[in-house]
């Protein structure tokens, strides 16, 4: 009889061992969880590993403070999931109440994404347009944008926006002047642009002239947000020193410069 209790008793103890690990059931990796479309800040190669400005920074800087890391890529509602499942210590995104309540942000961020107004040096408008100090001063100006650009059909819509299908195409109607104003994030523009001039080779110098000014929209900052139970959730001060100092060093600048130059 008391082999039996005793045999009952280390089988508890082992279920509460076991329940006490982390869920993603690796203790020795940092995991971090990513959209898998959102070129060039992240997105899945054709092997489904993931590529871009975001993964470089983390991948970077984890080499730095000596912590193995495993960043995988999903749909976006999928890769929020495998943190609120505990299948993944961390994701890349923007601090929000409902966020905040699970997750802790880093002090520094991991990228600042800045909406810039994109429209054509030789622009008829040009002077008004660099004189822009608020959204509503678009109103007298032909806005292009792309189906399902949500900030736009948000912020824009209003003043009258010509949806073309994709960010490429926007790109293309801007280099042809069949619109005056495009407002997006730089750095998406930017990559849209260089793979458009790659592709089309001596044809593309019309994209030459598309410049990009001020929008009067705040920058948007990423962070990297950490589960509050997650054992790593220590190292976000060492993530922080080891992004001042890639700034502070030059290795930021080359990652960024690498997709968008």
């Amino acid at each position: 009889m008391n082999s039996i209790v005793t045999l009952i008793s280390k089988i508890f103890v082992f279920l509460y061992l076991v329940s006490a690990l982390p869920a993603h059931g690796n203790e020795n990796v940092f995991i971090v969880a990513d959209d898998q479309d959102a070129t060039p800040y992240i997105f899945a190669n054709c092997q489904r590993k993931p590529e871009g400005i975001f993964y470089d920074i983390i991948d970077k800087s984890f080499r730095r403070i000596k912590v193995p890391l495993q960043y995988d890529v999903y749909p976006w509602k999928r890769a929020q999931l495998q943190v609120q499942t505990r299948k993944a210590d961390a994701l890349i995104t923007i601090p929000t109440p409902e966020r905040l309540k699970y997750l802790v942000p880093s002090h520094e961020p991991v990228f600042v994404m800045r909406y810039k107004i994109f429209t054509q040096s030789d622009n008829p408008n040009i002077a008004k347009i660099r004189a822009i100090r608020t959204l509503a001063e678009l109103k007298d100006l032909k806005i292009i944008d792309y189906i399902g650009d949500g900030w736009a059909e948000k912020n824009l819509a209003q003043y009258g926006v010509e949806w073309s299908p994709n960010l490429s195409s926007v790109c293309k109607m801007l280099a042809a002047h069949r619109g005056d104003v495009f407002l997006q994030d730089e750095a998406m523009v930017r990559y849209a642009i260089n793979n458009i001039k790659k592709n089309e080779g001596r044809t593309s110098q019309n994209y030459d002239r598309i410049i990009a000014i001020d929008a009067p929209v705040p920058a948007i900052k990423f962070h990297l947000m950490v589960r509050k139970d997650s054992p790593y959730l220590y190292l976000l001060p060492q993530f922080d020193a080891a992004l001042r100092a890639m700034h502070k060093d030059g290795d930021f600048d080359k990652i960024t410069h690498k997709w968008l130059q």
